[in-house]
């Protein structure tokens, strides 16, 4: 038995633990000798699960969860009691705490089908290719232990090809530590980065902010010249009014006379 199923509660006297759980004395609140507390180690996954059996049974539902063309039975203590955004919807004074279905505007409804199935489970599959949409429907949900599992899945694709849409995408979320691996992760392979798509397809704006930084590696300023060039020979008639502006973020003077 682990010492947590031993400790009896504060000011609960001591008492004897078992596999079924434990039990404790409360003569010390009061009680006679011969009253106990017992307390089932399993009594809360227990109850979780039976609620993960009525919602696959669609028993007991209260609510619709309308996304597209998803609708999706659920209900409204599980959700509330996994995520805050649900919890504000149905315990305030608005009209989705008392209708029936409850239209998820904006919403991605496959990530959306995703979380639900989390609030029940506490399990969540992650993939490269829907991970982004998961967290970013978690973060309007609240989810915020989704949010934390998902950046940390992305901090580990880190890679010359994508590091710089995980920057932006962190920036969007309003996920900074993820921001900032990934900016640190593009400015230490900036070697790299500068031969994938996604340097090419930089905003002018962002190029212009990567390009200004003092924290690339490389190995002189020629190359940050020739990934400006590379980036304006991508779109060249359209990038050709900012080229002198841009040309401003090379330090010139430390260029080779070649």
């Amino acid at each position: 038995m682990k010492e947590a199923e031993r400790s009896p509660s504060p000011g609960v006297g001591s008492g004897r633990a078992g596999p079924r759980g434990s039990v404790a004395s409360l003569s010390s609140l009061g009680g006679s000798v011969h009253d106990e507390l017992f307390r089932s180690p399993r009594h809360a996954e227990a109850a979780l699960r039976r609620m993960e059996a009525y919602y696959a049974r669609g028993q007991l539902c209260d609510v619709t969860l309308v996304a597209g063309n998803r609708r999706i039975r659920a209900h409204r203590l599980v959700l509330s009691a996994a995520s805050d955004y649900f919890a504000a919807m149905f315990t305030s004074p608005v009209l989705e705490a008392t209708q029936e279905e409850v239209a998820m505007r904006d919403m991605d409804s496959d990530a959306l089908l995703i979380l639900v199935n989390y609030c029940y489970t506490g399990t969540l599959e992650l993939h490269e290719d829907t991970v982004e949409v998961v967290l970013s429907t978690a973060h309007h949900l609240l989810l915020t232990e989704v949010v934390d599992v998902c950046c940390d899945f992305l901090t580990k694709q880190l890679h010359p090809a994508n590091c710089l849409g995980i920057q932006l995408f962190a920036d969007t979320q309003g996920c900074s530590e993820l921001h900032r691996l990934a900016s640190t992760y593009t400015a230490e392979h900036f070697q790299e980065v500068m031969q994938h798509q996604e340097f090419v397809q930089l905003p002018t704006e962002e190029a212009a902010r990567l390009l200004a930084s003092d924290d690339l590696n490389v190995p002189s300023e020629e190359l940050i010249f020739q990934a400006l060039v590379v980036w304006l020979k991508h779109d060249l008639e359209t990038r050709t009014k900012d080229m002198a502006r841009l040309l401003g973020l090379v330090k010139l003077p430390l260029l080779s006379p070649q």
